[in-house]
C-alpha cells in the first residue's frame, strides 16, 4: 500500500515522527483484517487454528523423524560437525529439535506416572542425548579427559586433563573442545564425530530391544554425573547406569588411538624434536 500511496497524509507542518505513525495505520489495519478473515476461515476447517496447522504440518513429521534412529544419527552428526568448526552445535540443532525431543520425553513421563511398569513409547528423548550420548559434553569427551589425566606424557595435555576433569564430570567440555583443541583439528575431529554416532546406535538398540530401560521422562539436569543420572532418568533402573558405563568405555576405546597420536605429537613439540622451519633455515636452503 505504501507503493501505491494508500496512506493517510498529514499537512506539511506536522512533525515527521507523527506523520510516519499515521502512514502505517492503513497498511496495519489491512494486515489485521486479512489475518482476522483467515482465522475465521480456518475455524470452519478441520485445522481450526494456525497452531494446529503447525502441529499437523511440522510437529508430527518432525516428531516421527526426531524419534527415529535415523533422525537421531543425523541430529548428532550435525551437532558434531557444527562444533568441529567452532559453532555451538547443541544450541543450534537443539533450537529446532529440542521441542520435539521434550515432547517425546513428556509422553514417556505421562505413561510412567500412570504405570511405572508400563512399556514407554519413546527411546529418543532430550535426556537420551544429554545423559547417554553426551557423556562429558558434546562428543562424549569425559573419556578423553580421563585419558589425558592418567596417560598423557605431554605436559600441556596433563595440565589440560587436570583442568578439564572436573567440568567433564558435570558434562561441560569447552576446556577440551577449545583447549586441546578439537575445533578445526583434523585428527581429533574424526573420533569427536564418530563416538556420538556409535553411542547413539548402541544406546538406541539397547533400549529398543528392552535390554535397558527407556528414559522415564524424569527431568534429570544434564549436568548430573553419569551413573547417578542414568539411574534417576530411567525411574530407578540400574540398567540405565550400566549402559552409561558401557558407553564410557566405548568412547574411551575409540578416542584412545587418536589421543595417543596427538599426545606423541605434543610431546615431541615440547622436547624440541619436531622440525619447525625458521627464517634462517629457509635462507640457508635458498
Amino acid at each position: 500500500m505504501l507503493n501505491y500511496s494508500i496512506v493517510i497524509k498529514l499537512p506539511d507542518g506536522v512533525p515527521p515522527a507523527v506523520s510516519r505513525s499515521f502512514v502505517a495505520l492503513i497498511p496495519g489495519f489491512a494486515v489485521l483484517c486479512t489475518v482476522w478473515v483467515a482465522r475465521l476461515i480456518l475455524e470452519v476447517t478441520p485445522f481450526e487454528s494456525f497452531h494446529n496447522i503447525v502441529t499437523v504440518l511440522l510437529n508430527k513429521p518432525l516428531s516421527a523423524l526426531g524419534g527415529s534412529l535415523f533422525g537421531a544419527v543425523v541430529a548428532v552428526l550435525l551437532v558434531q560437525l557444527l562444533w568441529s568448526t567452532g559453532l555451538h552445535g547443541a544450541a543450534i540443532v537443539g533450537g529446532v529439535m529440542g521441542p520435539i525431543w521434550l515432547s517425546l520425553m513428556d509422553e514417556n513421563r505421562m505413561v510412567f506416572q500412570q504405570n511405572p511398569h508400563a512399556e514407554l513409547p519413546n527411546v529418543i528423548t532430550q535426556q537420551f542425548f544429554d545423559l547417554w550420548i553426551y557423556i562429558g559434553g558434546s562428543g562424549a569427551t569425559l573419556a578423553l579427559a580421563i585419558a589425558m589425566l592418567l596417560r598423557a606424557r605431554s605436559q600441556q595435555l596433563k595440565s589440560l586433563g587436570r583442568l578439564a576433569i572436573a567440568p567433564g564430570i558435570f558434562n561441560i567440555n569447552e576446556p577440551i573442545t577449545f583447549g586441546m583443541p578439537i575445533v578445526m583439528n583434523p585428527l581429533l575431529i574424526i573420533p569427536f564425530i564418530l563416538v556420538p554416532i556409535v553411542l547413539t546406535i548402541v544406546s538406541y538398540v539397547a533400549m529398543a530391544t528392552g535390554l535397558v530401560a527407556k528414559p522415564s521422562g524424569v527431568a534429570v539436569p544434564w549436568t548430573t554425573p553419569i551413573i547417578i543420572s542414568g539411574y534417576l532418568a530411567t525411574g530407578g533402573k540400574i540398567s540405565g547406569s550400566i549402559l552409561q558405563m558401557i558407553n564410557f568405555f566405548i568412547s574411551l576405546a575409540i578416542y584412545y588411538p587418536f589421543f595417543a597420536m596427538w599426545d606423541k605429537q605434543k610431546t615431541a613439540e615440547e622436547r624440541g624434536t619436531v622440525d619447525i622451519p625458521t627464517d634462517s633455515n629457509t635462507a640457508k636452503q635458498m
